[in-house]
């Protein structure tokens, strides 16, 4: 926990949502620019190699900003010692699953 404490997990969290916004920035340009209809723009795009990145990098950077996030309120308002450590288990299971879904959806 304290790889993660004070200030570098502040700074990793507004590192991690500049990260997403700069990335669902990236992804909606070719959206909105392009013709044709938006299933195929976005199929066009997420099946490309440029594309996998972009999302797999969306997916991390939501992960990892999520994890701080809830980890901090966890610790801040979850003050029995015994609650903190299985919620905490299961907010890591549930985003630890969400990214291996997400590399199973792109492999």
């Amino acid at each position: 926990m304290r790889v993660f404490s004070g200030q570098r997990a502040w700074l990793l969290q507004r590192f991690t949502a500049i990260a997403i916004l700069v990335l669902l920035v990236l992804g909606a340009f070719p959206l909105v620019t392009t013709d044709g209809s938006a299933y195929e723009r976005w199929h066009a795009m997420a099946t490309s190699t440029h594309g996998v990145v972009l999302v797999l990098a969306f997916f991390v950077s939501m992960g990892l900003h999520a994890w701080i996030g809830v980890r901090d309120v966890v610790l801040d308002y979850v003050h029995a010692p015994a609650l903190r450590l299985p919620l905490l288990a299961v907010v890591a299971f549930v985003l630890i699953a969400v990214q291996i879904r997400v590399l199973m959806i792109l492999t």
